[in-house]
């Protein structure tokens, strides 16, 4: 399985660099805490041989001290207890801790009083019970442990055999505070920082999410805006990266409307141009069917005229002139139907019938020049909304030039199928084609192949067409030619 840092969301990084830090921090404290357990053992430890050794230095240094004092030589420590005190155990107490300011010590009496005795400045008065309740308790190197609410106080004794018997024993005493994660301040500041830099860490990553995602949003709702409205703007998100996109997307965004708003001046003069392009082409095609009629009237006035308006060949000019005048008033009948939207009278048919009607119109006709008709019909009952008269006259015009396609016999193929919501029609013929050349004007007005063609019935079935909110057009073909008919199914 590949895996790749790259595909990891920018949301999924910054959780877990948070839950990263959160770890280290839960580690840390962990850590802290079991370091200091340890340097509250080891302090404890040390605590009580520095006790051991005072209380030696106690009971020894009474020796020293009167063995000093006979020989009158003395060092400055000594010289400064016997200078500061002039009670003999208040003196021996200073010369026994004075390599041990933070260590309280005397003697007990045998009734349990501390004489001699000389507190350092952290002794607690709070303390002092503790320390009569452990000479009323002697014995040989007695420890007596404490747990305090915010200490630990450690007391050691010993027993002094003296003839005088004023001294029953001596005592040490310390008292160490209780070790935590915050108990010194290279822990305390140790952990506070990686507290606050976990916490700033945390709170950073939130709000960088917070604001990426609210910056991602915005981006994404003008990215689907834009499309539908040029004009929107992408409000500035407060992340510089994400408000670089932005900007970059608002740029482009005020560039596409602007050549959008080119693009339709130029499509309205393009249609404009096409339109006087066509209106150009169909009064040259218009005066091109009027023509031959005119040009046909003119001749049959002309003859009559050397005839002396004889009454026979009077007959007959008024008969074609009554043609040619028919031509022209079905010619203008087509331009004009042409030329105005498609009005339908839409009602709710059975194409399926539709077709099987005007096929039936024609039967007769393709009998006779030897053409064979196949219908092939997906579904019985083909239902749509359409205008029946004028999809009748689309019809009529594709299966007629079919007909009129193949003079020599051949096959009219019709062919129905439904894809996406449409109901398609298939008309094909086995003539001889339509020239590559000329497909591209196929429904141009006045447009025809044929010599008695007006060239405005494939013109006029791709309006009706379109007005039903379909398609007409030709496609490629094995043999003959073909034209596809699509209209929207009844839903």
């Amino acid at each position: 399985m590949n895996f790749s840092i790259s595909k990891i969301s920018l949301r999924t990084r910054l959780l877990t660099i948070t839950a990263f830090a959160l770890l280290a921090l839960l580690i840390a404290v962990l850590s802290a805490y079991r370091t200091a357990r340890t340097s509250e053992f080891y302090a404890e430890r040390q605590a009580t041989a520095n006790i051991s050794t005072v209380l030696r230095e106690l009971v020894r240094g009474r020796l020293d001290a009167e063995k000093f004092e006979r020989n009158g030589k003395m060092p400055p420590h000594i010289r400064e207890a016997f200078e500061r005190y002039a009670d003999e155990k208040t003196r021996s107490t200073a010369i026994a801790i004075h390599l041990e300011p933070e260590i309280s010590a005397g003697f007990c009496t045998a009734n349990g009083e501390a004489q001699g005795a000389i507190y350092n400045q952290n002794f607690n008065a709070d303390e002092l019970p503790y320390v009569q309740n452990a000479c009323r308790n002697l014995s040989e190197n007695n420890l007596h442990r404490y747990e305090l609410k915010d200490s630990i106080l450690l007391i050691e004794t010993t027993e002094i055999d003296e003839a005088k018997n004023e001294i029953a024993g001596a005592f040490a005493v310390q008292s160490i505070g209780k070790s935590n994660i915050f108990a010194d301040r290279f822990n305390f500041l140790t952990q506070s920082i990686l507290l606050v830099s976990a916490i700033g860490l945390a709170v950073f990553s939130f709000l960088t999410l917070r604001d990426w995602r609210g910056g991602m949003e915005k981006i994404e709702i003008g990215l689907q805006e834009i499309p539908n409205n040029l004009s929107k703007r992408i409000d500035a998100p407060p992340i510089a990266e994400l408000n670089a996109i932005s900007l970059e997307i608002n740029r482009l965004a005020e560039k596409l409307e602007t050549n959008s708003s080119r693009q339709k001046t130029l499509e309205k003069d393009l249609a404009h141009s096409e339109k006087l392009a066509a209106l150009g082409r169909m009064a040259s095609g218009a005066a091109h069917e009027i023509r031959n009629p005119l040009a046909a009237m003119k001749l049959k006035i002309q003859l009559a005229e050397r005839s002396q308006f004889d009454a026979e060949k009077m007959e007959k000019t008024f008969t074609v002139l009554g043609e040619e005048i028919e031509r022209l008033d079905n010619i203008v009948k087509k331009m004009l139907e042409a030329s105005r939207p498609s009005h339908l009278d839409l009602r709710k048919i059975s194409l399926s019938g539709l077709l099987d009607q005007r096929l039936a119109m024609i039967k007769e006709k393709a009998s006779a020049q030897s053409i064979e008709i196949q219908f092939e019909m997906s579904g019985k009952n083909i239902l749509v909304e359409a205008d029946a008269e004028k999809l009748t006259q689309v019809f009529d015009n594709l299966f007629n030039n079919a007909l009129e396609a193949m003079p020599g016999g051949g096959i009219l193929r019709v062919e129905t199928q439904t894809e996406n919501e449409n109901f398609i029609i298939k008309i094909s013929d086995s003539g001889a084609g339509i020239p590559k050349t000329e497909r591209a004007k196929l429904f141009e007005l006045f447009y025809t192949t044929k010599d008695k063609g007006t060239g405005l019935g494939l013109a006029i079935s791709r309006e009706i067409v379109e007005a039903h909110n379909g398609r007409l057009y030709f496609s490629e073909s094995e043999t003959g030619a073909m034209f596809i008919v699509e209209v929207p199914l009844l839903t």
